[in-house]
């Protein structure tokens, strides 16, 4: 009885670190800034790829951060990669609402985002529409 115990303990942390690496609540948003803003440095750009704190908490709260980096392929495209696209604030509300996979055939088909507030993702989405396109 005290192996069974045990083994369901071990599977009840696992199961809830998965959920936090999958949320994106393993990550430290200010590592993630600072790490960012560290390698917008090396690179020889200013501070206008920084993700502002407003979009941030929204990016956090809302998951983002789980698959996605200003400048660094992860699960899906970055931010900045996605900005080169050309959206506008309009067609990026809608693809997050209802992702395309075949937008983005070379990475893994996005959750439809559907329940995030629309006040949410017009916020998101003009932000990211304002990134550098080059």
């Amino acid at each position: 009885m005290k192996l069974f115990h045990t083994f369901s303990h071990a599977i009840l942390a696992l199961f809830i670190a998965g959920i936090t690496t999958a949320c994106g609540g393993g990550s430290d948003p200010s590592a993630i800034e600072s790490s960012t803003k560290q390698e917008s440095l090396e690179k020889g750009q200013s501070g206008g790829t920084e993700i502002p704190s407003e979009i941030k908490s929204l990016l956090s709260k809302n998951t983002c951060l789980g698959c996605h980096k200003m400048d660094k392929k992860l699960i899906g495209p970055s931010f900045l990669a996605i900005a080169k696209r050309g959206y506008t604030d309009k067609e990026l509300v809608q693809l997050i609402k209802e992702p395309v996979p075949e937008n983005w055939s070379d990475y893994p088909p996005m959750a439809p985002m559907a329940w995030v507030e629309d006040k949410q993702l017009e916020a998101m989405a003009v932000w990211i529409a304002s990134l550098p396109k080059e």
